[in-house]
């Protein structure tokens, strides 16, 4: 396997993707001014609409805020979702059979040392730490890479953003559970290059959405002929977004693992349908992932 080129890889995603960071998830708002009484122009008769029959809302509505609506297809078609996660998060990602959370002194002096051997790294990743550091920045690294189009591949767009919504709901239910300690709230050498969430340590958020959003788009770009490198870039991506949040001193390698490992789990129920449902469980998400399957050679 040809190894990727670590400074290529940066260059080609700021280059590709400048304006990630806050990327919104519709067009910017804008102030208009309507500068003619129309009332007085056009007579409307008492009880009259403008328009008959109303015209339909349009499908595509906020990409971001639609994105509620697979969270809570997710949530009613896996009623023990967190039992599930939460085991998956300390099941078979550390060296042991069963993951060692970062509380036994043994286990969190070697977390520490490896955080420190990372610090140096931060040099040549600035840019890129900066920008990901806002969980959006880090959506503009997919979009760069893959050079998917809002406007022109809807549905990937959105496949992209309720990905990160669950990833998100998933991330800060675990933490809250796990409540484990952030690196630099333990050793005072390990100075953050940016101000840690106030949020728990484990899992990473980062690892774990930017995991689950690789996951999304190979099961939906890199399933045809000839894109099956695409897997290999998402997978390359989606690690070093989460290894870049060690770079920074904000969390643990085991914060990491275990976020990539929940992630898939996730994806596994994300498309589980359960048997005898409704039309409206198990569907919504099936039916996204095929159509931006559809997009993926446009």
């Amino acid at each position: 396997m040809t190894t990727l080129s670590a400074s290529n890889m940066n260059m080609n995603m700021n280059m590709n993707m400048g304006a990630g960071l806050g990327l919104p998830s519709v067009a910017p708002s804008q102030v208009r001014f309507n500068t003619a009484d129309f009332r007085k122009l056009i007579p409307n008769p008492p009880g009259a609409v403008a328009v008959a029959p109303p015209p339909k809302f349009p499908r595509r509505w906020d990409p971001d805020l639609r994105s509620y609506v697979y969270l809570n297809e997710f949530l009613l078609n896996n009623t023990t979702w967190f039992a599930t996660l939460s085991a998956k998060a300390i099941d078979g990602t550390g060296p042991a059979p069963g993951l060692q959370l970062p509380t036994n002194p043994g286990v969190v002096d070697a977390q520490l040392g490896l955080v420190l051997d990372n610090a140096p790294d931060r040099e040549d990743r600035f840019a890129e730490i900066i920008q990901q550091h806002d969980a959006e920045g880090a959506i503009g690294y997919f979009l760069g890479m893959l050079m998917i189009d809002p406007a022109r591949h809807p549905d990937t767009y959105l496949l992209i953003r309720v990905a990160r919504r669950i990833g998100e709901l998933v991330t800060m239910v675990l933490k809250d559970n796990f409540m484990i300690t952030r690196p630099s709230q333990l050793c005072p050498a390990i100075v953050p290059m940016i101000d840690p969430p106030v949020t728990p340590s484990f899992p990473a958020g980062h690892a774990l959405e930017a995991r689950l959003i690789a996951v999304c788009l190979k099961n939906a770009w890199a399933t045809q002929p000839g894109q099956a490198s695409r897997a290999t870039l998402l997978d390359y991506l989606a690690h070093r977004i989460g290894e870049n949040r060690v770079i920074a001193g904000v969390h643990f390698p085991l914060d990491i693992a275990s976020g990539e490992h929940v992630a898939d789990e996730c994806f596994n129920l994300m498309i589980r349908v359960v048997p005898g449902s409704t039309a409206l469980l198990g569907s919504l998400f099936l039916d996204l992932l095929d159509a931006a399957k559809k997009e993926s050679t446009l």
